[in-house]
């Protein structure tokens, strides 16, 4: 590592000497198996249901790696960022591109590169297509499954490294209100709050989410700060049930997010102000922004047909970004200004399935589904020191469609055996613009085209040892887009690249306790890609060129544990871990340079990612109710880009936190106070150029009520 320029926090020796054989030991990814609400002396964990499979089913009887974070641990834990939600699922690492979005890392899958994610992201059925979607906050969730491994068959493309899935609390036949207030760290001020209107046949619920404040990174040259968590959240659900045999959901969102919300960007860590305090920047743009909008609805139709069960989900989605930064990451950017003016994405999306009647012996599902998507983008750039004359000052467009035609079936072995497969014949077309009047821009209108045709299976077998044991073993195959960019080449050509394929395979176990007291699921896993797309960023004089290849094959092994257990007299112990002894890439023949990569660490993937939780939840004499939770969450060191530069780098960390609240014996209201990075650990949630600083030790306190 590079000394303290890098990602070393002030605690980062002492954090990364836990003892790692503590957390195997412990077996626990944090919230996953933990369910539902807690009640009585000895409380046990409710049942959940998930859909992982888009058909309802327990998660022990799932064939694959599942973590499910329930409404009541969103609730208590007030996870309002996806940033804050990587570090409850182990193997999830998320980074910030500021303006442009975020990446994702599932057990070492990352986006190396391209146009597309390798982690797709779900609201309520609707794959959103753009990270500024799928980074959008999160407010009255019913729980967040997340789905780890290749999702090529029901879920398709750009679902290599797995699926999250976001799901929203929907309309109830009761009457029901709800509002929390809290106040916390730098003077930041948060509301939240549902109504719920029942009717004969129908419901509505309205749900909003407010937050103000300042920032926590500090500007050197005034007493500007960045980063505030300023933001509001509306949605509005709809359900229609005229029969038992029909029923519809509509939803409809928007968040503003006007705060940066830790996406605002420092200089390079070896060009801070003070390399000792990471939140300390340098801007010097008297009216750098950055505010994102998002809009996404949804309709899901279900009907039963007798012979089979219709399911129909559309969805739109918009996000528009306005974006103005002080982009000086290097002495050479000095005075660099960077402007999004704005970038739109819109999509929709329609997907039919069919699903075979419950009660059916064999279990089969049939489906189609098309997406389609344009975006653009007004780009300016310009680096004084390097030119006085805008580098960028283009306009972009993008257009992309996908039509999939997929289906799965599960047929019984005997007693105890099930045998599942799974097809997806997949069709993806994209298209590209870009003109501008800056050096480095198209000077003359460049169009480019491409399309991709992919066949996607898996197969997964599951043997029943007993009631609540499940062994299980599978082999998917999943891609990534390929793409086009409005990145010129040298030569004055778009650059183009093919897509990317990953063959996974996965063995494990699920083990449920007695009376639900213990639960424990265990899977190991080795993914071997092939025409992995990599990007490739440096400096051509005064030009930024970022060229992506199929450059790489990669191989990655590694295993999965997680569990729960509960202690009795209100006490429960959960965690998990992801362990990744090999993530490397085993071949690299990058056509943008002759440096052999091989043998080198992929981005973003940790070898060690480890949560441990211990929670206390009992009534005190019939007075109240009182929960208290201490959580810690680790991951070793990783890097952010190919090259294993060691000055773009994160050293190991831990992130602890703590809960404690106490509500009315009725839950009628309800007080609490969380503490979160406790020990004050620095880390960066990205660092290349310029880097995004993670959240400092910060304290909330509030109330709620509930009617």
């Amino acid at each position: 590592m590079h000394g303290d320029a890098i990602a070393h926090s002030r605690h980062g020796r002492r954090q990364c000497v836990l003892p790692t054989l503590l957390y195997a030991a412990l077996l626990c990814p944090v919230p996953s198996l933990a369910a539902g609400q807690l009640t009585g002396d000895d409380p046990l964990m409710d049942e959940i249901v998930i859909t992982a499979r888009k058909v309802p089913e327990r998660p022990l009887d799932v064939p694959m790696s599942v973590q499910v974070l329930d409404g009541a641990f969103l609730d208590n834990a007030d996870l309002s960022r996806v940033f804050e939600l990587q570090f409850g699922v182990p193997g999830l690492v998320v980074n910030s591109l500021g303006g442009f979005g975020g990446g994702f890392a599932l057990r070492g899958v990352t986006d190396q590169g391209g146009t597309s994610v390798s982690v797709a992201t779900h609201l309520d059925g609707v794959y959103l297509g753009a990270t500024t979607l799928a980074l959008t906050r999160l407010f009255d969730l019913e729980r967040v499954e997340i789905l780890k491994g290749p999702q090529g068959t029901l879920y398709g493309r750009n679902a290599t490294g797995g699926s999250m899935n976001f799901l929203s609390r929907g309309p109830e036949d009761e009457f029901g209100a709800a509002a929390e207030a809290a106040w916390g760290s730098f003077r930041t001020a948060r509301l939240q709050g549902h109504l719920n209107l029942p009717f004969e046949r129908s419901a509505v619920r309205l749900a909003f989410i407010g937050s103000a404040g300042d920032g926590y990174i500090r500007n050197s040259v005034d007493a500007r700060r960045f980063g505030e968590n300023d933001f509001l959240g509306l949605r509005a659900g709809w359900r229609f049930s005229p029969s038992e045999a029909l029923r519809l959901d509509v939803r409809a969102q928007t968040v503003v997010d006007d705060g940066a919300a830790g996406e605002v960007w420092t200089p390079n860590p070896a060009f801070l102000p003070d390399p000792a305090d990471i939140r300390l920047t340098r801007v010097t743009h008297p009216d750098p922004f950055l505010e994102i909008r998002s809009d996404i609805a949804s309709a899901n139709l279900g009907l039963d047909l007798g012979f089979a069960r219709l399911a129909a989900v559309t969805g739109y989605a918009r996000a528009e970004t306005r974006n103005r930064d002080d982009c000086a990451g290097l002495p050479f950017l000095l005075d660099c200004v960077r402007e999004l003016l704005p970038d739109e994405h819109r999509q929709l999306s329609q997907e039919i399935r069919l699903v075979a009647p419950a009660g059916a012996r064999f279990e089969w599902l049939l489906g189609a589904y098309f997406y389609s998507a344009d975006a653009s983008t007004r780009y300016f750039q310009v680096a004084p020191l390097l030119d006085p004359l805008p580098s960028r000052d283009s306009n972009s467009t993008s257009a992309e469609n996908a039509h999939a035609f997929f289906g799965q079936l599960s047929v019984p072995a005997g007693n105890r055996w099930q045998l599942t497969g799974g097809l997806r014949l997949s069709r993806d077309d994209r298209r590209v613009t870009s003109i501008g009047t800056g050096f480095d821009d198209n000077q003359a209108m460049a169009i480019a085209a491409n399309d991709w045709t992919r066949l996607s299976w898996r197969t997964d077998v599951e043997y029943e040892a007993g009631d609540n044991i499940r062994v299980y073993g599978g082999v998917a195959t999943g891609f990534k887009s390929g793409g086009v960019t409005t990145e010129r080449l040298s030569n004055g050509e778009f650059d183009t690249f093919d897509a990317e394929d990953l063959t996974a395979y996965e063995a494990g176990i699920k083990i449920r306790g007695d009376a639900a007291r213990f639960e424990f699921d265990a899977a190991v896993f080795y993914y071997d890609f092939a025409d992995l797309q990599v990007a490739t960023t440096f400096f051509d004089g005064a030009r930024v060129i970022t060229d992506i290849d199929n450059a790489a094959e990669a191989r990655i092994v590694g295993a999965d544990l997680s569990g729960s257990v509960h202690l009795g007299y209100g006490w429960e112990l959960s965690g998990g871990l992801v362990w990744l002894p090999q993530r490397e890439f085993t071949n690299f023949q990058a056509a943008s340079g002759t440096v052999d990569l091989a043998g080198n660490e992929i981005s973003r993937s940790p070898e060690w990612t480890t949560t441990v939780a211990i929670s206390f939840r009992r009534p005190l004499a019939g007075t109240g109710i009182l929960h208290a939770r201490l959580e810690h969450s680790y991951r070793s060191a990783y890097f952010f880009t190919k090259e294993n530069n060691p000055i773009y780098a994160q050293a190991g960390f831990g992130l602890l936190n703590a809960s404690l609240r106490y509500a009315a014996a009725d839950e009628s209201w309800y007080l609490f106070a969380a503490a979160r990075n406790i020990t004050a650990a620095d880390y960066f949630n990205q660092v290349f150029i310029q880097s995004s600083p993670g959240y400092p030790d910060t304290l909330e306190i509030g109330f709620g009520l509930h009617y």
